[in-house]
């Protein structure tokens, strides 16, 4: 019987031990997973920290390019106006000229508010016989201002 217990302990001791060291083993890589998938949170955490910081500045630099665009835009819608409303050698006409486009050849804003009110004309020197401009404020822009009549305007 004697022998029957050293092999029964023979047989259980390597199984204990087996056993211990696989929980051990397991222990230690639950551990091991453990300490990986902190890891990976981490990692990922501060790439969406990086990402959504990439984003606010691209959100900075869409926004200015718009608001550049939209600058772009007006000036452009401008210029097209300013040369839709002025004849062939240049000069603006009266009757469609905006009023920064009367200031830009010389008049006062109360002056462009006054040309714009008694629109429409039939000739410029009107700005004159009517008492809207005085000679001496005509004789600054008579060379850079027109009148086109209607029928000329929808020929363009």
């Amino acid at each position: 019987m004697k022998r029957y217990w050293r092999s029964g302990i023979a047989l259980v001791i390597p199984v204990l031990l087996a056993w211990g060291l696989s929980a051990c083993n397991s222990r230690h890589s639950a551990e091991s997973q453990s300490q990986k998938d902190e890891e990976t949170r981490e990692r990922v955490a501060d790439a969406t920290v990086k990402a959504k910081e990439d984003a606010r500045i691209a959100e900075r630099q869409l926004a200015e390019s718009a608001r550049q665009a939209e600058h772009d835009a007006k000036i452009t819608a401008q210029g097209v106006k300013e040369g839709w409303d002025r004849d062939k050698d240049g000069r603006l006409d009266l009757n469609s000229a905006s009023r920064a486009d009367l200031r830009s050849v010389g008049l006062s804003e109360p002056e462009a508010d006054r040309v714009i009110d008694g629109r429409p004309y039939k000739d410029k020197q009107e700005l004159v016989t009517r008492g809207i401009l005085p000679q001496a404020d005509f004789a600054n822009v008579q060379d850079r201002v027109t009148v086109i009549s209607p029928s000329e305007s929808s020929q363009r």
